[in-house]
């Protein structure tokens, strides 16, 4: 599993340089991206040792990597950028690795998602990676209602089209937070934009009234929850989301318990009042 440079590629590892050398076939993303890599090093490499590989690729391309590595020879699996598997197909075909007892071994290196969270200086010590949240609008509140009251630091990809949406959204689920996005990470116009949402969101307005706007690919990285028991309540506030948590799957257990870690009431009580049909 080879990480390749996010943006910047003379951040490309010796180790990783080497391997592209040596393998006997490289499972591609993007291959064109992987060609640039490979003559930006003078890496020169037949035509049939590069294979693309995607979420889509058929069974027959998939057999034929399997096949390499059971056969005893190497191959490095490349994402278009940054760590394979994250946020892209290779956990596939790791999976399969595993299933045929092939040895996997990882070369490390850039990764947007942990970059983008050190150079926000929210807290490090723990972290949820979200990725590219999905399409519907319905679907992302639904996915941001989910983690609101998470106490973890909070990690997004998304494009320069969708960032004002999204921190729009933020503000309204998850309140005026610390957040910082960052874009470009490792190229000529790398950028972190920090302070609270609502702050950010003025900011990316100026640029757009100014022409300006937010351009490259966008990590946004967000302070997790911090917990404060909430004291004002009614029973029927804690009805109704008693009732989501069930219809979402949680078991009766739980949701009491999480309840109990967010609301101040007393365990007697709330046990009372989820009882009510």
């Amino acid at each position: 599993i080879c990480c390749t440079p996010i943006g910047n590629l003379n951040d490309a590892s010796f180790r990783l340089i080497d391997t592209l050398k040596e393998v006997e076939l490289i499972a591609a993303e993007d291959t064109r991206t992987t060609r640039k890599l490979l003559l930006r090093y003078d890496i020169k490499r037949p035509e049939s040792s590069i294979t693309g590989y995607q979420d889509y690729s058929s069974k027959n391309k998939k057999d034929r990597i399997i096949g390499t590595l059971l056969n005893g020879f190497d191959v490095a699996l490349v994402s278009e950028s940054g760590t394979p598997s994250i946020q892209d197909p290779g956990y596939k075909l790791v999976q399969a690795c595993i299933e045929a007892g092939i040895k996997i071994s990882i070369i490390p290196g850039p990764n947007a998602a942990l970059s983008a969270l050190v150079i926000s200086g929210l807290s490090t010590d723990s972290f949820l990676f979200i990725g590219f949240l999905p399409k519907k609008q319905s679907k992302i509140r639904e996915k941001i209602e989910s983690i609101k009251y998470l106490p973890f630091t909070l990690i997004f990809y998304e494009s320069p089209l969708r960032i004002s949406v999204l921190l729009k959204l933020f503000l309204e689920i998850l309140g005026d937070r610390q957040c910082c996005i960052v874009r470009e990470i490792t190229k000529i116009y790398e950028e972190a934009v920090r302070g609270k949402i609502s702050e950010i969101m003025e900011e990316l307005e100026k640029r757009k009234s100014s022409g300006a706007g937010i351009k490259g690919e966008i990590t946004v990285v967000v302070k997790g929850f911090e917990k404060t028991l909430i004291k004002d309540f009614s029973e029927a506030q804690i009805q109704k989301e008693y009732k989501n948590l069930m219809k979402s799957g949680m078991a009766r257990k739980e949701a009491l318990k999480f309840l109990k870690s967010k609301y101040d009431i007393e365990k007697n009580l709330l046990y009372k009042i989820t009882l009510v049909k």
